[in-house]
């Protein structure tokens, strides 16, 4: 294996040029070996793959023109993840260039048709198994983050295979429940997934949106009642598990005033009396002019995406 990654190292070590043809078969060739190497590997063989890795996030290949380059590149930078998991294998910068360029591949999994959604449908198992949407809120790519839950929704639209919408629950999941604050183009789409009317019409959505609320119902409860309010809709507009943890709320929020010591209001202002005197008298013991003074996944890539979505 050592062997095999050095003399990939040496091959992308020249610059990528010539035909697309020529281009995506190096990529592919670069794809198999990634995903055929350990997690976390040796000192030997990660200075052995550093060429693969600096030659792949090649501005050139990032933007190439052939999408289906680009996407193998995409998935070429899933296993660069995997293997540099928990650690984060480039700069901030281009880390953020290679997250670009994954959700852009991550979107023509709406397009099963294509040639492109195999490597995309792996390349969506393994983004999600490392945990990846957190790097990319770490990195604070929060533009970059919803527009990859949008695709998510019209991919889960078009009734995607059990190994994609398990997937799909696992990244949304993490980007809800460790997002710091949830922004309401993050939160109206998964509301909206829970409309009564998308039972029959949108019954993929439904299902994703029910599930993403049972298990982010923590995190979603604090801000449930105001975005009712701000879309003008009602509880019985949507699925029960909606008015669920709305009742939660209200409970916990009674429950948060039921357990403060009820004062009186001759309590409070005696208390406040006091506070005021307090202050008077210590004033008088400060001299003259001081008071003048003012925060084990798989080892291996490409194991059977299956695996996964076993409660499906």
């Amino acid at each position: 294996m050592e062997q095999l990654i050095m003399a990939e190292g040496s091959r992308w070590q020249r610059p990528c040029h010539g035909i697309a043809n020529i281009i995506r078969k190096a990529a592919c060739h670069a794809e198999v070996l990634l995903a055929n190497t350990e997690q976390e590997p040796s000192d030997f063989l990660l200075d052995a793959l550093f060429p693969v890795m600096k030659g792949l996030r090649a501005e050139a290949l990032l933007k190439h023109s052939n999408e289906d380059v680009r996407v193998t590149v995409a998935s070429c930078h899933g296993e660069i993840l995997r293997i540099s998991s928990p650690g984060q294998p480039f700069d901030d910068d281009q880390m953020k260039a290679s997250f670009q360029l994954i959700v852009e591949a991550l979107s023509k999994l709406s397009q099963p048709s294509t040639p492109c959604y195999e490597k995309a449908l792996s390349l969506l198992a393994t983004f999600a198994r490392v945990k990846a949407c957190l790097l990319m809120l770490d990195l604070e790519c929060e533009a970059l983050v919803l527009q990859m839950c949008q695709h998510f929704w019209v991919i889960v639209r078009s009734n995607p295979s059990a190994d994609a919408f398990w997937a799909v629950e696992q990244i949304m999941t993490d980007v809800l429940t460790e997002s710091e604050d949830i922004s309401p183009d993050l939160l109206h789409p998964l509301l909206a997934s829970v409309l009564k009317e998308n039972e029959k019409e949108a019954p993929s959505c439904w299902k994703l949106g029910e599930k993403l609320f049972s298990k982010c119902a923590a995190k979603l409860r604090p801000i449930l009642r105001g975005a009712l309010k701000a879309k003008g809709t009602t509880l019985d507009d949507y699925s029960p598990v909606v008015a669920s943890i709305y009742q939660d709320e209200i409970s916990v929020s009674r429950s948060d005033l039921s357990a403060m010591p009820a004062v009186s209001s001759r309590k409070r202002r005696g208390a406040l009396k006091s506070d005021v005197e307090r202050a008077r008298d210590e004033a008088t013991l400060v001299p003259r002019d001081l008071r003048d003074k003012k925060m084990r996944l798989s080892t291996r890539g490409r194991s059977n995406p299956s695996e996964g979505p076993s409660g499906i």
